[in-house]
């Protein structure tokens, strides 16, 4: 990890976007989704979803109160509905009144005028058919069962589908109740804790799950099936413990019982560095769904997989989405790029360091494309952008391993650990300036300019390094150039100098696209190698000038279990592969007369980042790769 703090770096002048750009991103003038209908002058402080649902029909109804404060006298109240769901009737003061239901939203009458600041309450009845969307999805058996399965899915706008809801990123919901209806034999997964299971009659039954903490709409869900279940129990120094609930196929309890233990050290991970669990007072669960991937949905996250990173991902957002969830849709890789850098993290604590080295160049390499395109979401309107794996995922979470690097462990963690529990922000909703102020305070380090170029800005840099030693001084030549909106990226670059028997890492800072600088050094330089510890999403091609034109290609690079090597220089005779600490593995002799063209075998290397050298008459020539 680097460090720096340098008069250069205390010194960038706070410029704002709209100095650099010319404009202002302003709302008012951006795509920012599909906001809700309904006017935004009330406070929801409770839901009770009553819901009838059978996974063997399509049809479900419910029943949903609203208990909720007005900011001034309503004379109605709106909540997003889809149309294709009907409205049977709703009760207000223990009487029928009347609504209006189209275009998504439904208003009802409020018969003498509602009082500001004083609590209300309404209640919706209604039914319909919400399967035809991807928010409230039904299959009709599972590949080793025949057995139906119901689940919602709400992110970003869906809710709206399957209940009446306040469908906004304004308005946590204080406190939920889910009454749930099914057929006995089948279990319904829910929010917080399940307070009782209620026999209603021969065929049915009621699962009752209370949950007392703030929670956004989009993350109440449900899910039902012949679900078996299993809890493990994380036990925390302090002597607290917390029940981990899974909800589990039958078929695929067998396999899933060992996987799901390693929650139990993610969890303790966690704990360690961001602090405790947002919800102790209840649970942390997994309901298994038939869908890619994972959802995690608050206190229970649905699961199409059972894979370290998937675990680690969704349990992450429990702190990072839902203790504290992104203010706008514009924003959401406060959810989703740190749900991915606190995965890497994992794997770096508890994974062997070769695997989590080859998520994390596959996470940077994933971070480069796309790179027109900032991690500032312009258009949350298209899903497919909102989602990027690319720019929201990916490029998020390396923004953060950056910032990470610069400032180090200490104040970083400490940084997150503010910014979660900042009265304003716990249980609520953060904006990116306000994980920059957290940053910012905690580092006492302006990072106006970092945000400028990497959250609202497009690209990345390339560095072209050329350098030459002579006796002990080595001479440096570093060239920046960007492929995106951002013209120059002030970033602190690492690099590696190694001989056959010393290494040592200095960290530059060029304040220009062209830096040029000399070092003293106590040892002949072999190679260079550019990032090692890849703190920075930047790419490099290093030139020993001493190495008159030399160009050597590895393919393919990731490579399985063979690489070929080629080159424009015929007296290269001998190669060796080195680990990350300059360790030898592999070594051995070319065959290949005339120009180099030489294929390798990888058998017995582990899967990790890598170093071949190659080693002629006069030169010698060092590249990186992947084995996988």
């Amino acid at each position: 990890m680097w460090r720096i703090v340098t008069l250069v770096s205390l010194l960038v002048p706070a410029f704002g976007w709209a100095q650099i750009c010319g404009t202002s991103p302003l709302e008012s003038v951006l795509k920012l989704g599909k906001k809700s209908g309904i006017k935004q002058d009330f406070d929801i402080s409770y839901h009770r979803l009553e819901l009838n649902i059978n996974p063997a029909v399509r049809q479900m109804s419910g029943t949903v109160t609203t208990y909720f404060t007005p900011s001034a006298g309503l004379d109605s109240i709106g909540f997003d509905f889809a149309s294709n769901m009907t409205v049977d009737s709703i009760v207000y003061h223990g009487l029928r009144t009347t609504w209006l239901h189209s275009n998504d939203l439904v208003t009802a009458d409020i018969p003498g005028t509602s009082n500001p600041d004083e609590l209300d309450s309404i209640r919706i009845y209604y039914h319909g058919d919400p399967t035809n969307t991807s928010t409230y999805v039904r299959e009709s058996g599972r590949a080793q069962s025949s057995t139906p399965i119901i689940w919602t899915l709400s992110q970003p706008y869906g809710a709206q589908d399957w209940w009446p809801c306040k469908n906004s990123l304004t308005d946590k919901i204080d406190s939920v109740d889910m009454q749930i209806t099914i057929p006995k034999g089948f279990k319904a997964a829910g929010l917080g804790l399940l307070e009782s299971v209620v026999e209603l009659n021969d065929t049915q039954q009621i699962y009752n799950w209370k949950h007392r903490y703030p929670v956004v709409t989009y993350l109440i869900a449900t899910a039902v099936t012949d679900y078996v279940e299993f809890t493990d129990w994380v036990h925390f120094s302090n002597g607290d413990s917390l029940p981990i609930l899974n909800y589990v196929f039958p078929e695929s309890k067998p396999y899933m019982e060992q996987p799901v233990k390693r929650t139990i050290e993610i969890m303790h991970f966690f704990d360690s560095i961001i602090g405790e669990y947002p919800f102790m007072e209840e649970k942390y669960g997994h309901a298994e769904f038939l869908r890619g991937g994972g959802m995690e949905h608050q206190t229970m996250s649905f699961m199409g997989s059972w894979n370290f990173g998937l675990i680690a991902h969704e349990l992450a957002h429990q702190w990072f989405g839902n203790q504290v969830t992104c203010a706008t849709w514009t924003d959401l890789w406060l959810n989703e790029g740190f749900a991915t850098y606190f995965t890497l993290l994992a794997r770096e604590a508890l994974n062997e360091p070769n695997i989590w080295r080859a998520n994390q160049l596959a996470s940077q390499e994933r971070a480069r494309r796309d790179p027109d395109l900032s991690v500032y979401v312009i258009d949350t309107l298209d899903k497919a952008r909102l989602f990027s794996s690319h720019m929201t995922y990916n490029k998020g979470a390396q923004l953060l391993r950056m910032i990470h690097g610069q400032i180090g462990d200490s104040l970083f963690y400490k940084a997150m650990r503010n910014y979660l529990e900042d009265p304003n922000l716990r249980h609520g909703f953060a904006r990116t300036d306000d994980l920059k102020f957290h940053i910012e305070s905690t580092s006492r380090t302006d990072f106006t300019e970092f945000f400028n170029d990497w959250y609202y800005g497009s690209g990345y840099p390339h560095y072209v390094i050329n350098w030459e030693q002579k006796g002990n001084k080595l001479y440096l030549d570093m060239k920046q150039t960007t492929n995106g909106s951002t013209s120059f990226f002030e970033l602190p670059v690492e690099l590696r100098f190694v001989s056959r028997t010393d290494s040592t890492d200095i960290t530059f800072l060029p304040n220009s696209s062209e830096f040029s600088t000399e070092i003293v050094l106590p040892f002949q330089t072999d190679s260079i190698v550019f990032d090692p510890d890849l703190w920075v999403l930047a790419t490099a091609e290093i030139t020993n000038n001493s190495d008159f034109d030399v160009w050597v290609s590895l393919y393919p690079n990731p490579t399985f279990s063979t690489l070929t090597v080629s080159s424009n220089i015929s007296d290269f005779s001998a190669y060796r592969v080195l680990n990350n600490l300059g360790q030898e593995i592999i070594s051995g002799d070319f065959t290949t007369g005339g120009k180099l063209f030489e294929t390798i075998s990888m058998d017995g290397l582990t899967n990790g980042l890598y170093y071949l050298e190659i080693i002629g008459t006069n030169t010698k020539h060092v590249e990186r790769f992947v084995k996988l």
